[in-house]
């Protein structure tokens, strides 16, 4: 039977809630990752995403989504993490939040291309994500 990507989301969200990232499984974390990544970068771009607690995961997101294959979304994400400088945006959202406004103070578009990049989905998220999750929950369920 195919999995439900959409269940599989909401099942990770749902175990992630009251525990903190680093202790979820691989899946769950990479689950997360890109679930968050996607939503706040779709529906308002890099700033939208590293302002939101969904940039909590912001270090993670090219781990995750080179582990599954999606190495051209990887390097986006890396480029955008690497404008808070080599150790990437801060984790804290109050800390991540005062780094993005002095970024986006001096360039006010600064993710403009790298928003563009993103919306052409040069990987197939969805379909690497499906087979990766359909490979490794084998010994989950």
């Amino acid at each position: 039977m195919p999995i439900n990507l959409s269940d599989e989301f909401e099942a990770a969200c749902s175990r992630h809630r009251g525990v903190p990232f680093k202790d979820l499984s691989e899946i769950d974390q990479i689950l997360v990752a890109i679930w968050a990544l996607e939503g706040d970068v779709n529906n308002g771009g890099f700033d939208q995403y590293y302002f939101n607690s969904s940039g909590d995961t912001a270090y993670y997101a090219p781990i995750a989504l080179r582990r599954i294959g999606a190495m051209r979304m990887a390097d986006i994400v890396d480029r955008a993490n690497f404008h808070f400088g080599p150790s990437g945006p801060p984790i804290s959202g109050d800390e991540r939040q005062t780094a993005l406004f002095k970024l986006t103070e001096s360039n006010e578009k600064l993710w403009h291309d790298l928003d563009k990049e993103f919306f052409r989905y040069p990987d197939d998220i969805s379909a690497l994500l499906e087979r990766f999750v359909e490979q490794n929950l084998a010994g989950r369920h």
